[in-house]
């Protein structure tokens, strides 16, 4: 870890503060105070009589330390849900709590070190945090369920990318640190630069009854982890039954199918998978079949995987079995992901789709051919090409269009006008989302309502006994696009139920 002085601080004088002379600790002692968020004036006054004349000596011109203590149980309250969790923050804020805090002098670190609640969120940065601050905060969260992040100074490694020689043998230190607490961890996550550098899967051979999370993601796939060998553990059981969320890098996740491990976690809600570069390596290939088999257990199994996303992978191979695959779950997110990929998912798949699919790319490839046609809700994120072949093959309720250049007037004229003049397209077409796009204008998706309207009409005129659904778009939401009068503005009111418009560049939300 880094020698030089840390940006987030360990509190300082544990050995003097921290125990007795029998070895209790003072939170052991005075737990009544420090476990209340507004503690009675008696609590206050025993606090008071057992701790004040030690902190007069570290901060006698300082704010009193019950005082203090009081606001930082309003400080760590205001960092938590209701049902008890930690605000999700970036790793990189440098204003969490209690790290802010206990940077700021002894006598607050003293007092934070009191209370284990306060240390149940750890942050590690490889570039910043000392080693030895790794094992104080361990220490300092008792034997409380904790989360752990282990990340990297973004600043450092944008301005020097040679810079990353020892993260793998950092993160290994680290990594050593955390496994004997891993027993009562609920959240594990390495965000790196390197696969090579994260924790190899096949080592974790340990008991985590509470983990709940568990997260090995890289910036770049430089490779397996130095350990992994080509032959698979014989005697490896990773034990975490709580866990919900996983998200692996692409090598990782190799590892896994071949122990056979993802498909037996039977409370699993969210399952990740990215970076991989493709080619062969110790424990085999990663192909598109071993995450579709996954997912298709998972659900026939358990019925409990909500979300898959896939990103930034190149499978060695996309060849998928005969009968399918079940992946009718809530939603499918493919970022940066090859779309003879994405078409090899959706015709091999058995039953409906997913609910929600979400494809984001940085190319402009064309999603014409890719017949995402019982997708309720489509998101196209990024500068794709041949938009209105696709959408007019679609019938979903909501398509969602993020941060497009190529959605422009041309392609809202040509929604419309290759409508079949004695069939309507997507029937169940109802809501139109933009986001962070502003090469279209007002008129055009005028336009396009009118049109709808007119082909909904003559739908019901051509069949007024049918019983289907024909939808008119009715929710048109936009953030982040073109300016727009006010006198659009109220004919969209006029002939939608929900109209929301907020321009990019005044910021003004019609």
């Amino acid at each position: 870890m880094n020698t030089h002085k840390s940006l987030v601080y360990a509190p300082a004088g544990l050995g003097h503060l921290g125990f007795n002379s029998k070895g209790q600790t003072l939170h052991d002692e005075k737990h009544r105070f420090a476990g209340v968020c507004d503690p009675s004036m008696s609590q206050i006054l025993v606090f008071r009589r057992n701790h004040l004349a030690r902190f007069h000596r570290t901060n006698n011109r300082g704010l009193p330390p019950e005082l203090l203590l009081l606001i930082f149980e309003y400080v760590y309250a205001d960092s938590r849900t209701l049902n008890g969790e930690w605000i999700a923050c970036s790793s990189q804020s440098r204003t969490q709590f209690p790290f802010a805090p206990a940077a700021v002098c002894k006598a607050w670190r003293d007092v934070l070190a009191l209370v284990p609640r306060f240390w149940t969120r750890i942050i590690i940065n490889l570039d910043t945090t000392k080693l030895a601050d790794v094992d104080t905060y361990l220490h300092l969260s008792r034997k409380l369920a904790f989360e752990i992040t282990v990340t990297r100074d973004q600043r450092i490694i944008s301005q020097s990318r040679t810079n990353n020689d020892n993260e793998g043998v950092q993160a290994a230190a680290v990594m050593a640190r955390i496994v004997p607490h891993l027993h009562r961890c609920r959240s594990l996550c390495f965000q790196l630069l390197l696969s090579s550098s994260l924790p190899a899967l096949r080592y974790l051979n340990v008991r985590a009854p509470l983990l709940e999370r568990l997260k090995l993601q890289c910036g770049i796939d430089d490779g397996e982890h130095p350990l992994v060998g080509s032959e698979v553990p014989e005697q490896w059981r990773f034990y975490a039954p709580a866990l919900r969320h996983l998200f692996l890098n692409g090598r990782n996740f190799r590892d896994a199918c071949a122990l056979r491990w993802v498909e037996r976690l039977p409370s699993l809600e969210d399952l990740c998978v990215s970076r991989y570069s493709g080619g062969k390596h110790p424990t085999g290939e990663l192909h598109l079949h071993d995450v579709l088999i996954v997912v298709d257990r998972l659900r026939r199994w358990f019925g409990i995987l909500q979300k898959l996303t896939l990103q930034d992978i190149s499978f060695d191979g996309i060849l998928t079995q005969q009968d399918g695959y079940d992946i009718q779950i809530e939603a499918v997110s493919l970022q940066s992901i090859g779309l003879s990929t994405v078409r090899a998912i959706f015709m091999s798949k058995t039953g409906p789709a997913p609910r929600l699919v979400h494809i984001k790319h940085e190319l402009s490839p064309s999603v014409y051919h890719i017949r995402l046609t019982q997708a309720d809700t489509l998101v196209l994120e990024g500068p794709f090409s041949r938009i209105a072949e696709a959408i007019n093959i679609w019938d979903g309720n909501c398509l969602s269009i993020k941060n497009c250049p190529t959605f422009n007037n041309r392609t809202i004229r040509d929604i419309h006008f290759s409508w079949n003049p004695n069939k309507l397209t997507s029937p169940n077409w109802s809501r139109l989302e933009i986001e962070n796009c502003t090469g279209f204008s007002a008129d055009a998706l005028q336009a396009l309502i009118d049109a709808r309207d007119d082909a909904v009409q003559r739908a019901r005129d051509r069949d007024p006994t049918s019983q289907a659904l024909f939808n008119s778009l009715q929710v048109l939401q936009v953030h982040g696009g073109p300016p727009i009068s006010p006198e659009d503005a109220e004919a969209f009111k006029e002939k939608l139920l929900t109209f929301v418009w907020h321009e990019a560049a005044t910021g003004i939300t019609h």
